[in-house]
């Protein structure tokens, strides 16, 4: 079958990514959207002081409008005018070895469901799914340092799946300072080869992204309620490099940052945040909006996450 070579386009929106105790989600090779965009306070708050194990699962849905987009020079121009769905499902599992006795661990999948609607395009399907997991140490009750991985399979339905193997590293941190609470999340993507049948293979380049979110509780912070918050996200992706042609695609790097605001409830009866951590509930809702960017759609959304844990 003849490939078709790549043409060099704005990158359009097919699906964000996120982290919330370890989710993430899929991109595509050609698609917009920080990684952990959905990041919240406590997002990365772990504590080890539980027994036996523990479960999650989370909901995640991503609304945004991809009216506007910035050009290769960093200039607003029209965007592809989609609207674009993502949910994410993440399941997670909980556990912690007697030996270390500050120590933590989970291992999780997420599964993203993406639609994205326009007059001149339509996308919709199962995304690739990320399984992997993470470490966390507990230095003082409520401060969290920790790593993770994830893998991206490209199984995903064809006109949303990824078709590239990537691998997620990232850390993390998370503390309270009196009423405040500091959430960070520094990563990248390590991507393979895209490969597509009647399309050009492909080296995307390599993600770098950071997200940050700084929280004040209005309820004394061993019993949080409502945690307003700011946020702050940046991406860098390395231009792609099409394997068929044996020449790069201009205008393929892209950067983005964004900035936000929401607020995180929470509903833990009759228990502290640090301690036992067992049935209790999180409901967050924020709004995001691109400050500067490069070849990419701008960030004009709401999100929104729910997460059970048993």
């Amino acid at each position: 079958m003849q490939r078709r070579h790549t043409k060099p386009t704005i990158r359009i929106r097919l699906a964000c990514a996120l982290a919330m105790l370890g989710a993430g989600c899929s991109m595509t090779a050609h698609a917009a959207g920080i990684p952990f965009a959905t990041d919240r306070p406590q997002t990365w708050q772990f504590s080890s002081d539980f027994e036996g194990t523990y479960d999650s699962f989370g909901q995640n849905l991503d609304w945004n409008h991809d009216s506007r987009a910035f050009d290769a020079h960093g200039n607003q121009v029209a965007g592809p005018g989609t609207n674009t769905f993502v949910g994410l499902s993440t399941f997670i599992h909980y556990w912690k070895l007697p030996s270390l006795p500050h120590v933590g661990f989970n291992a999780s999948i997420t599964v993203p469901e993406i639609r994205s609607q326009g007059s001149q395009f339509s996308a919709s399907g199962i995304g690739d799914p990320l399984i992997g997991g993470l470490v966390w140490y507990n230095p003082a009750p409520a401060t969290t340092l920790g790593a993770q991985a994830y893998v991206q399979v490209p199984i995903g339905q064809n006109d949303v799946s990824t078709n590239t193997w990537s691998f997620w590293p990232s850390v993390f941190y998370d503390d309270w300072y009196g009423h405040v609470n500091v959430d960070l999340l520094l990563g990248g993507i390590i991507r393979g080869r895209t490969l597509r049948s009647g399309h050009d293979d492909l080296s995307p380049g390599n993600s770098f992204h950071l997200n940050l979110r700084v929280g004040y509780s209005i309820s004394p912070p061993d019993n949080p309620f409502a945690i307003p918050f700011v946020g702050l996200d940046f991406q860098t992706s390395g231009g792609t490099f099409n394997q068929t042609a044996a020449m790069p695609v201009s205008n393929s790097a892209s950067r983005e940052t964004t900035v936000g605001v929401g607020v995180l409830f929470q509903f833990k009866p009759n228990s502290l945040p640090f301690v036992h951590q067992k049935m209790y509930d999180q409901l967050s809702i924020q709004y995001q909006h691109s400050v500067s960017g490069r070849n990419t759609t701008l960030t004009n959304g709401i999100l929104v996450q729910a997460w059970h844990y048993w």
